[in-house]
């Protein structure tokens, strides 16, 4: 049985599956040789707490004495140098010992006093660069993405450009997905420290998000080889390779991925969507189900995506049992979900051949939720089939007064007119659908219809 889902479906297969194609690597990924628990992190941090005069707030005679009191504590016990510093601290105190007691508060976890210590040390003093530079370290830590750009841009304009200042400079950039600023700062980061692991990743999202995939992919190869075991290379290479259209390849790469540990629900789904492609229906199959028994569970939305693709591919069989799996495993936790499992079980009933059954769960989804236009479309397409005109038209028009389905219920009417042999009547409601959504295939459509008159 024809369907308006058939008829939509091969611009899903060839859009929709398409977007799936790119794993969600935009994201900021967790810093490993330049964050906070890295050795070269805490080596300079421990070496932040000198004395920087030539530039910085000089310190007289009369703030020597607590200098010296709490400095021998900074590394064998801060929590003591803290409550030293608390004690003796005035608001008039020297902003240098702020920024020291905002330093010490960071080392130790306490971020909102560090926060504030480090805040009274720039009113202070405003130029005071090692004071940004921690705020810096501090808002990136919380992910507070905006401030740490005004401040790792404040570091920087005071002369502080150096490769951690220019790589957390990339990595905000990063995270607000503004990537050719934050390739800009990353390749200033590499001239500083070319070998870091957290800049060469850095650079090599923003080069694949900027459209630079064959660079991307050269920088990321050298990860590869630089780190074999590491799964996140290999599905960031994938990704390259996936917008280059070297499906094969990205396919061989995500699956040593899934291989070494990197294996979850998007990935078995991407894979899937990638064997479909290719024609492999089996291992399509095989991944999809895979996905769905995965121990972090994907949404419902997610997981409805494979069934769409299936069924567009004319592979019910197949479909069933992954809907079959999906009923059984995937928790629905809204009555709009379990609409939206009984809109797929229909649809597969009617590829199937069961019109009646398709009938009865649509008729079931209506009653409890009138206004849903997919149920709607597909009753008429029941309808339609039955040559039942009139039901037909009617579920149409209804499906036409709702937005979500007004451009698709226009579609059928063409459709349906075309059945009644009332080629102008056809043409009035694709040229409507066509002037809301642009389509070649209504276009196509309209030209065929025009054809025959």
């Amino acid at each position: 049985m024809n369907t308006l889902l058939q008829y939509i479906r091969p611009i899903l297969i060839c859009f929709g599956l398409c977007t799936q194609l790119a794993f969600a690597q935009s994201a900021p990924f967790v810093l490993s040789d330049t964050g906070p628990n890295s050795p070269s992190y805490k080596d300079r941090f421990m070496a932040n707490y000198g004395v920087h005069s030539e530039i910085e707030p000089p310190m007289a005679a009369t703030d020597r004495p607590l200098y010296e009191k709490v400095f021998p504590l900074i590394k064998t016990n801060p929590r003591a140098a803290i409550a030293e510093l608390n004690r003796s601290m005035s608001s008039n105190s020297n902003p240098a010992f702020f920024f020291l007691l905002g330093s010490l508060q960071y080392q130790t976890g306490q971020l909102s006093q560090s926060e504030q210590s480090l805040s009274k040390a720039i009113d202070k003093f405003p130029d005071f660069r090692r004071a940004h530079r921690t705020l810096g370290l501090l808002y990136a830590q919380q992910s507070r993405h905006d401030a740490a750009l005004r401040t790792w841009l404040k570091v920087i304009s005071l002369g502080g450009g150096d490769a951690q200042s220019y790589g957390l400079l990339g990595y905000t950039y990063l995270s607000q997905e503004k990537y050719h600023s934050a390739l800009k700062a990353y390749e200033m980061a590499r001239m500083f420290q070319p070998d870091s692991i957290d800049f060469q990743r850095g650079e090599a999202q923003c080069l694949l998000k900027t459209g630079q995939a064959d660079r991307a992919s050269t920088l990321v190869e050298e990860l590869i080889k630089a780190h074999p075991t590491s799964s996140d290379y290999w599905r960031l290479q994938a990704n390259c390779l996936l917008q280059l259209g070297n499906h094969d390849d990205a396919i061989l790469h995500l699956e040593i991925a899934n291989d070494l540990g990197a294996a979850n629900a998007q990935s078995h789904f991407l894979l899937g969507d990638l064997y479909l492609r290719t024609e492999n229906s089996r291992l399509a199959q095989q991944h999809y189900l895979a996905a769905l028994e995965t121990p972090n569970q994907p949404s419902l939305t997610s997981a409805l995506r494979p069934l769409e693709y299936l069924i567009a591919r004319g592979l019910i069989e197949e479909a069933d049992a992954y809907l079959q799996l999906l009923e059984s495993t995937i928790t629905i936790k809204s009555d709009k979900e379990r609409e939206q499992i009984a809109l797929s079980k229909a649809d597969i009933r009617m590829q199937q051949g069961q019109a009646d059954q398709a009938l009865d769960l649509l008729k079931q989804i209506v009653e409890r939720n009138p206004i849903n236009g997919e149920a709607l479309l597909l009753i008429a397409e029941i309808a339609q089939a039955n040559e039942d005109l009139i039901e037909a038209e009617f579920q149409l028009q209804r499906a036409r007064a709702l937005p979500d389905t007004q451009v698709d219920a226009l579609i059928q009417l063409g459709r349906l007119e075309v059945d009644r042999n009332d080629f102008k009547a056809a043409l009035d409601y694709l040229y409507s659908a066509q002037s809301l959504k642009p389509s070649v295939r209504i276009s196509r459509y309209i030209d065929a219809i025009k054809a025959a008159m």
